[in-house]
Parts: structure tokens; sequence; C-alpha cells
């Protein structure tokens, strides 16, 4: 007797704690938590990425079209432009790679380095070749200024190496506006 008073109350008390919904909220949020923060950490990644992206895209058009203007180039000059690049992508937080490559095309379209510079520093020397975007081959007797930038993201928040970094690269490429080159002086 006493064993059947004993699983009725039991079986009472079982059953009152599963009608009892004061902490239904409480486990709802510790599952629901983790997942929205994590979703909320990736948007925030993802635009900040976005928005390095559009700027390494910005400083890569800005620094060409300097250069396409200009009637011949320094490293003088070519710092003062690289300087204007670094305020492009400035608080993005790292440094970018910017590469500009004058290039001619002789009268059989053989595109060969007029002069390059990987930041202020010498690149590939002057006649290497240079292979040449699909779109302008067979331009011949032309030249033409590549301006690349090369930037690798980091993520703020890289929780247990989802994100990891992301390599940005932009290249664009003009025709000199004031003249048929620009030599380095």
């Amino acid at each position: 007797m006493l064993s059947a008073k004993l699983k009725a109350v039991s079986r009472s008390r079982f059953a009152r704690l599963l009608r009892d919904r004061r902490g239904v909220a409480a486990v709802e949020f510790a599952i629901i938590v983790p997942v929205m923060l994590i979703f909320y950490l990736g948007m925030f990644e993802a635009s900040h990425a976005l928005v390095v992206k559009r700027k390494v895209d910005n400083a890569a058009e800005t620094v060409g079209g300097i250069v396409a203007r200009s009637t011949e180039m320094s490293a003088t000059r070519l710092r003062n432009i690289l300087m204007i690049s670094d305020a492009i992508v400035g608080d993005a937080g790292g440094v970018p790679e910017i590469t500009i490559t004058t290039v001619k095309t002789d009268d059989k379209g053989v595109a060969t380095r007029d002069w390059e510079r990987i930041g202020t520093a010498s690149g590939a020397a002057k006649g290497t070749p240079y292979p040449l975007p699909s779109d302008l081959t067979g331009l011949n007797d032309s030249y033409f200024v590549f301006a690349k930038v090369r930037y690798q993201y980091v993520p703020t928040f890289d929780v247990g190496g989802i994100f990891g970094a992301i390599e940005f690269e932009r290249t664009f490429s003009y025709r000199p506006r004031k003249g048929d080159s620009i030599p380095w002086k």
C-alpha cells in the first residue's frame, strides 16, 4: 500500500512538472542566443568585408586614373599617389599591395612592360612580357596603365575559424590621357 501511495505522489509531481511552463522562456533563450549571435557576427563580417572590397576597388580605380592622367612618373609623384590610396583604404586595418604597370604593345600586338612598381619598389624589368587581358589583345602599337590593388582582409570576429582571411584583388586598365606614354623619370 505504501508503494502505491508513493507511486501516486511521484506521478502527480511528475505530471505537475510537465505542466509547469515557468522555465520555458529561459530554455528557449539559451538555445536561440548562440545561433543568433553567430548570425549577427556573420552579418557584421559580411557587411564589413563588402565595404573593404569596395574600398579596394576604389583605390585601384583612383590610382590607375591618376597615373593615366600623368605626363611622366617619378618616385615622389608615385609616393604621393599611393598616400591617396592609403587614405581610401584607410581604416580597413591593413596595408594594400599596389602594383602599377605600364605596358607597350608593338606592331604585332606583343605586350611588354615599360615600367612597373610594386608600391614604390621596382617590379618586373622593362621589356619583360606582360599577359594582356583577352579584351585588350589585338590592340597593336598601344600603351596601357594597369593598376592592381591586392588586400588581405582578416575578419574582426573569426569565431572558431568559420570566416577565415579573404584576399581581395582588383585591376583597372587605362590608356594615357595626356600623351602616348608615361615615362619613368
